[in-house]
């Protein structure tokens, strides 16, 4: 869609803009379990009590996605070349 349907030239993106477009997208639900915040908070679910009830699933996805830029053993620091 970025190219296909014009978005790069709409939005004025460049390939930084692009690339963290597809890494923030692909990073949105990671590891998620199906469930919502408030199930989550109601069922007190482990994840509930690590998070304290706060943006539960939010804090996960974001917490799984570094975790994966950690994983030294697979390379998967996609972002180790920045600056």
């Amino acid at each position: 869609m970025i190219y296909d349907q014009g978005l790069k030239d709409m939005c004025l993106m460049n390939d930084l803009d692009i690339f963290t477009a597809l890494i923030s997208g692909a990073a949105h639900d990671m590891d998620h379990p199906g469930s919502n915040n408030v199930f989550e908070t109601k069922t007190r679910s482990k994840l509930a009590l690590l998070y304290n009830d706060n943006a539960v699933l939010e804090n996960h996805h974001t917490a799984s996605f570094f975790f994966l830029l950690e994983n030294v053993q697979h390379e998967c620091n996609i972002l180790a070349n920045f600056s």
